[in-house]
């Protein structure tokens, strides 16, 4: 058994081979049952517990691994992380540990590749223009695999605290990325051609006339029946994709509130991400849709990214 640091995952992930991991993982048969989640009442913020959560993933006939993940939103108050996770990634021949890998940085970087796959499927080939809504820990993963796989010319920040969106931008300074912070928001969803929103709102905050109809919207955040990001008309207006599709009915506030509230139902949900990677759809045959990709977070990702970097430090072990 070895245990792979975050700084090791770091030098041997990048970008480009996590997101033909994930594809050649998802390509083939596995198992990935719904995760558990339990309640840490002890620890409440606004109403708003802390969770522990259990994400399991079988390849069949090869690894599987679980994820546990602590997620505690007071965290941020003190200076620490409101994510932090620990993956154990194991032999199916004979249960043998293989790895121990920090899952935080693990999730930061497969949760940017999805959204990323998601963009690759469902935006415009030429989208230029991303919006980052957020401050938190995602941004940077996220900026750099959206402008991967799109040919991202400008990058604006948004935050609710408008200081913390300054100090993303003013980290890019010696950067090639042409980065702004987006004091308008309105104005910047209006001409933004991806939307990646990473926040932990409890009320929607993106509104529906303030959106284009050629627009991408990638949502990572909300992932809790008691958060939301997107006002529920909104996904009305696009074609919605999902990472899973039965997580998403479980979990994803904002998308439960728009079925309860009937702007949409069940079956408007085209495909999970899994059904675009296998039959290789590209969804954009032409600029003028709205695409919808929703996440909640899913653990065969999870299992691919882990497999990729215990391959590649098992190579020079």
């Amino acid at each position: 058994m070895i245990f792979i640091s975050a700084e090791d995952i770091n030098k041997n992930l990048t970008v480009k081979s996590l997101i033909g991991a994930i594809e050649t993982v998802y390509k083939k048969d596995a198992k990935v049952p719904v995760r558990h989640i339990h309640n840490i009442d002890s620890f409440q913020h606004n109403n708003d517990p802390s969770q522990l959560m259990l994400m399991p993933a079988f390849l069949n006939e090869e690894d599987y691994g679980i994820k546990l993940l602590n997620v505690f939103p007071s965290n941020p108050l003190i200076g620490l992380s409101r994510v932090n996770a620990l993956y154990v990634l194991f032999d199916s021949k004979n249960g043998k540990v293989k790895a121990v890998l920090d899952g935080t940085e693990l999730t930061n970087q497969r949760t940017a590749a999805m959204s990323a796959i998601a963009s690759k499927y469902l935006s415009k080939i030429n989208s230029k223009k991303l919006l980052v809504l957020g401050t938190g820990a995602l941004v940077p993963y996220m900026i750099e695999a959206h402008c991967f796989v799109r040919p991202i010319e400008e990058v604006l920040v948004w935050g609710r605290d408008a200081n913390k969106a300054e100090n993303i931008v003013n980290k890019y300074k010696n950067n090639k990325i042409k980065i702004s912070v987006a004091y308008n928001l309105e104005k910047a969803c209006a001409h933004a051609d991806i939307i990646t929103s990473l926040t932990s709102a409890k009320k929607e905050f993106i509104m529906s006339s303030w959106l284009n109809n050629n627009l991408h919207i990638d949502l990572v955040g909300a992932h809790t029946k008691l958060m939301a990001e997107l006002q529920p008309s909104a996904f009305s207006l696009g074609n919605i994709y999902v990472d899973n599709k039965e997580a998403v009915l479980e979990e994803a506030g904002d998308l439960i509130n728009a079925i309860n509230l009937g702007y949409i139902t069940k079956s408007d949900i085209q495909a999970d991400i899994k059904e675009l990677i296998k039959k290789n759809m590209n969804i954009r045959n032409d600029n003028k849709k709205f695409t919808i990709y929703k996440s909640v977070g899913h653990a065969l990702s999870d299992l691919a990214a882990a497999r990729l970097v215990y391959q590649s430090l098992s190579k020079s072990i």
